[in-house]
């Protein structure tokens, strides 16, 4: 799915040269994935809550790849 279209769907996108990450906050069920998967990248008690230089790219994709209610999706450059 494109990026104007997840974001027109209310995901909101952080990104760097290599990933974009798509987090829809209606749709988060707080499961913790995220965070126990990397809590350098996925912090909520930051602002913005994801931090793309916290992690490489291979990992944050699998972290996202947990995620149960589809809240975080990605999309590689």
């Amino acid at each position: 799915m494109s990026k104007e279209k997840l974001i027109s769907e209310g995901y909101k996108a952080y990104e760097n040269d290599e990933i974009i990450v798509f987090w829809k906050p209606d749709l988060c069920v707080h499961a913790t994935e995220c965070v126990r998967g990397n809590n350098g990248v996925f912090d909520p008690t930051r602002r913005p809550w994801v931090d793309l230089s916290q992690g490489e790219t291979s990992e944050i994709a699998q972290i996202i790849d947990k995620c149960p209610s589809g809240a975080l999706k990605y999309e590689l450059k």
